[in-house]
């Protein structure tokens, strides 16, 4: 062996040096895992709450706009378009009461809406006759769905009313 203490020889193993302590792990302490349970609990909250704000809102929503129909169901339950040259609306008003146009006839009736919930009462309208059987079709099936509607989703400028079932059944529009 080589009495030199700077010069190791081959069969000798080099020292290893420690790693920094800034590389070596710790372990997570107590004050960290409990702030990050709060934080948790904070956003929890957070959502948790605004949740009826959002359901309520949804009812407050549809009285800031005229709405126009963009399809309904029509007698075999299929969405389809509103005829060309009507225009069938819908106004909410903060009192409680829709009215509006169905096609050639004026409408209205009583609501309630609660969170996502929609019951509308069965609609009076006027009662003339308009001319072609399409629209006087469409006025019935669209009279017939709105007293119909159990669910609401308002979405930017779209209402879509839903039957007991969770089917769409009219789509609204703003305008």
């Amino acid at each position: 062996m080589n009495d030199d203490p700077q010069v190791a020889s081959w069969d000798e193993e080099p020292a290893r040096a420690e790693p920094p302590a800034a590389l070596t792990p710790q372990p997570l302490g107590l004050k960290f895992c409990l702030a990050l349970a709060l934080v948790g609990l904070l956003v929890l909250m957070i959502i948790l709450v605004n949740i009826p704000g959002t359901r309520a809102s949804a009812g407050v929503s549809m009285t800031r706009a005229n709405w126009t129909l963009q399809s309904y169901a029509d007698s075999t339950g299929t969405l389809v378009t509103v005829q060309p040259g009507t225009k069938v609306t819908a106004v909410f008003g903060s009192d409680g009461r829709i009215n509006g146009s169905a096609g050639c006839n004026q409408y209205g009736a009583q609501y309630t809406v609660r969170n996502y919930a929609i019951s509308i009462s069965l609609p009076a309208s006027t009662e003339i006759s308009c001319s072609g059987l399409y629209i006087m079709e469409q006025e019935s099936a669209y009279l017939k769905d709105l007293s119909g509607v159990a669910e609401l989703r308002i979405s930017e400028s779209k209402l879509t009313l839903f039957d007991a079932s969770g089917k769409p059944v009219l789509v609204f529009v703003e305008g």
